[in-house]
């Protein structure tokens, strides 16, 4: 292998790493749910006044659902703002005793979407 060819093997493997560092941390800078209250997978004792849920970063909440044991969405009154922030609270009705999900999706600056869902329970 002649010099010139062994520069540009190191060349284009360096530009390999490079890529691949560059992409690890863009994967890392998108904002994720960190907490919600009531807390997930957690079991609480009352009524609940509030979703609350607590996210990395900046974030446009989109949607948000919350749906019983049964598969029934319960109505909330959350409404799109084109606010971006880390913490939304979406006050809840009266909820009886049972599992209840709570499914997301929020948008973050950078455009990048994300959903996920977590259950809770009320005894």
């Amino acid at each position: 292998m002649s010099f010139k060819n062994s520069i540009l093997k190191s060349v284009r493997h360096a530009a390999i790493f490079a890529t691949v560092m560059m992409t690890s941390v863009a994967a890392f800078a998108h904002a994720h749910l960190e907490s919600a209250t009531p807390g997930i997978n957690a079991t609480v004792s009352g009524q609940p006044q509030a979703i609350t849920l607590n996210f990395s970063a900046d974030v446009m909440l989109m949607n948000v659902k919350l749906i019983n044991a049964q598969g029934q969405a319960i109505p909330l009154t959350y409404q799109i703002s084109n606010e971006l922030k880390k913490s939304f609270q979406i006050p809840v009705s009266t909820l009886t005793t049972g599992k209840y999900t709570v499914q997301w999706s929020a948008m973050g600056k950078d455009g990048h979407n994300m959903n996920s869902d977590y259950s809770f329970s009320i005894q």
